[in-house]
């Protein structure tokens, strides 16, 4: 490899790293929606209509395209996400979204409104997702070498994103098992607990959960809360909780509570089922786990 070809290398990797960096700094001063999720009930047949409203902070204009796209969960139930071109996979909501602009020009510090209508096939079931992407370009740059140049784009996009549900077809259920208890490895004198979690119903589910340790009184002598497991129908994640307390030795249980309504709460239309599990733990000296029982 030349000298200048090197050259050329470590230009356009450096240019490469301004344009990033600009476009993270940049980011921050993106026209913002004012709403990131639409969680939309539906039934067979029926068309429902709603607004987005896009607000430009800065004092430039802002020209943005709109395009829709799939969306789902990575596996692991992390809540990360994969965007794929619309209509790639089977629950994608995009045949069923139109909106309207798809090019817009904000002013500066001014708004714009993208209507949007969702209509559900006569024979529609289960759940559809999709995202819908506001894109705009915010830097270019170039390389020059010979008389030629290499232009860089940098385009940054933020998103909303849609639950679409049918309604009186949905199905929110899971499972849970294969419970674990055993010392941290990064925090001495502390307990984790896990679970499996396999979300065997028809539509996305987001988790909120608890534990606490109960006595033969009745008496709670730890508790604490489990991370939000994020799944499509299918899929599955880890519930990981931290008991910190030192409690005495004896025989415990373990009362397990895991809400799979958590993303139609934050919705604010309404609430899923709540998933109860039990298990007898035998717990030593220095809060050591003599035996658990079998979840029940």
């Amino acid at each position: 490899m030349s000298a200048r070809i090197r050259l050329i290398g470590i230009s356009l990797c450096l240019l490469s790293s301004i344009f990033v960096s600009s476009a993270q700094a940049e980011s921050n001063k993106l026209p913002f929606m004012n709403q990131s999720k639409i969680r939309v009930v539906v039934s067979p047949g029926e068309r429902v209509f709603g607004e987005i409203t896009l607000d430009n902070p800065t004092e430039e204009s802002k020209d943005m395209r709109l395009y829709l796209e799939d969306w789902y969960y990575i596996p692991g139930g992390s809540g990360a996400k994969e965007f794929l071109p619309a209509n790639t996979t089977p629950a994608s909501a995009c045949p069923w979204i139109t909106f309207s602009p798809a090019e817009v020009t904000i002013p500066p510090f001014g708004k714009q409104k993208i209507s949007y209508s969702i209509t559900a096939p006569k024979d529609a079931t289960g759940s559809r997702f999709a995202t819908l992407f506001f894109e705009t370009l915010i830097g270019r740059g170039a390389v020059e070498d010979s008389g030629r140049s290499a232009a860089l784009n940098v385009n940054v996009r933020v998103a909303t994103l849609f639950y679409v549900e049918v309604k009186g077809t949905i199905k929110r259920s899971a499972k849970i098992s294969n419970l674990k208890i055993e010392s941290s490895k990064e925090n001495k004198g502390t307990l984790d607990i896990g679970l499996d979690f396999e979300n065997t119903g028809n539509t996305d589910i987001t988790t909120s959960g608890s534990f606490s340790l109960m006595n033969d009184k009745g008496i709670v002598k730890a508790r604490g809360a489990f991370n939000s497991v994020y799944t499509f129908p299918g899929g599955t994640g880890t519930l990981l909780g931290v008991w910190k307390d030192k409690i005495p030795a004896g025989v415990y249980d373990l009362v397990i509570t895991v809400d799979l309504g958590k993303a139609l709460t934050d919705a604010g239309i309404g609430r899923g089922p709540v998933i109860t599990k039990e298990a007898s733990v035998t717990v030593g000296e220095n809060n050591q786990i003599v035996q658990i029982g079998q979840l029940q």
